[in-house]
């Protein structure tokens, strides 16, 4: 049935804006992003998706700040509107496209938290070099992902328990997705993911004055050089580049990326470490990572039980809290029994020191 999306000149398939192309249900359009403030006291992350194949859409967002994090999840039904960004309380419009969004939890009873933040970037968006593919359980393609990231700046308020902390000259990074994405055991019947596919993924993203970078590298299970996102044979595969600001020329793409990196003792907390990336042109950027706030990505509907994407949940809204001081509900949040094998399970808001340059920027880790 056609929408009011279908009187715009919009479309890409022969159907209507209801309906993606091959009608895979692992098929997802998603926004996320995350701000921190430089002295490492509050970080502020979200999610929302719409999955036509479902007729539903989600968001969510996690605030962590004083040894605590809170947690808040919505679902609602698509019917002709999933250009609407909204879900319960959480919005998130475009101001000016490439430029300028607006990120809002409102006020609701029974939820500690609500936040009116604004992000706004001067630099280019980082784009991958291909779509993400991997086309081996035999019978559907199970990833097929095209993605850009943007780093820029945040300001605005979060109002914590009552208490209003005003948010200024933060860092933040946003992110936009659509294909089919790798979820397994959320969606009945559909099976467990091959192991070519890769286990451990390490995703940073980081600006510094005129300059931000990017790169996502996933470890596979055969040793070798590494492969493109688009690579499905079981190596390592990697994508990356570094931008300047808006119409400043072509981005520098990296081939590889050097990771040394301490963790705590669960082996899956971020302790520290550096990173050096490889470029196109042979240059080497060594980049020296601190951790300065964690968000456990559970809350934001990453693995978690109750919560799932994709699954279909009209008028579903949550609302946790969590005392990330004690290490069982850490144990807790780490785990991850769903079945979703794409949960970046852990985002750390960093400091990121190359050379005489001090950045900050977002690592998302899944171990």
């Amino acid at each position: 049935m056609a929408t009011e999306l279908d009187d715009y000149a919009i479309h890409q398939i022969v159907e209507n804006m209801e309906l993606v192309e091959g009608r895979n249900p692992r098929w997802v359009d998603e926004l996320w992003f995350h701000i921190g403030t430089t002295d490492g006291s509050l970080s502020v992350a979200g999610h929302m998706g719409v999955y036509p194949p479902t007729a539903t859409m989600d968001a969510a967002a996690s605030v962590a700040y004083g040894g605590k994090q809170y947690d808040v999840r919505f679902g609602r039904r698509v019917d002709g509107d999933r250009d609407r960004r909204e879900v319960g309380g959480i919005s998130a419009d475009i101001v000016d496209a490439f430029r300028s969004w607006r990120f809002k939890l409102e006020p609701a009873e029974g939820q500690a938290v609500s936040f009116d933040l604004e992000f706004t970037s001067d630099l280019q968006p980082m784009e991958v070099a291909g779509p993400v593919q991997h086309r081996r359980d035999g019978r559907q393609v199970i990833w097929d992902l095209y993605q850009y990231a943007q780093a820029g700046s945040a300001s605005g308020s979060v109002t914590i328990e009552g208490e209003t902390i005003a948010v200024e000259g933060a860092v933040g990074v946003r992110e936009r997705s659509w294909g089919v994405r790798p979820v397994f055991g959320q969606i009945p019947h559909l099976g467990r993911p091959p192991s070519s596919i890769g286990s451990r993924s390490f995703w940073l993203a980081s600006s510094a004055g005129d300059l931000s970078g990017w790169v996502w590298r996933i470890e596979g299970d055969r040793a070798g050089n590494p492969g493109g996102l688009g690579d499905d044979t079981g190596r390592t595969r990697l994508d990356g580049c570094m931008v300047g600001a808006h119409g400043e020329g072509e981005p520098t793409r990296f081939t590889d990326a050097d990771l040394d990196l301490q963790y705590e003792m669960d082996g899956k907390r971020l302790r520290g470490g550096s990173v050096t990336l490889h470029d196109w042109d042979g240059g080497a950027h060594e980049l020296s990572l601190k951790p300065l706030t964690t968000i456990y990505a559970k809350g934001l509907g990453y693995g978690h039980p109750d919560f799932r994407h994709i699954e279909y949940k009209d008028g579903v809204a949550q609302a946790e809290t969590h005392d990330t001081t004690d290490a069982a509900t850490i144990g807790q949040l780490l785990d991850n029994d769903s079945g979703h094998i794409n949960p970046f399970a852990i985002e750390h808001f960093c400091e990121v020191t190359a050379g005489e340059r001090t950045a900050y920027g977002v690592v998302r880790l899944s171990i």
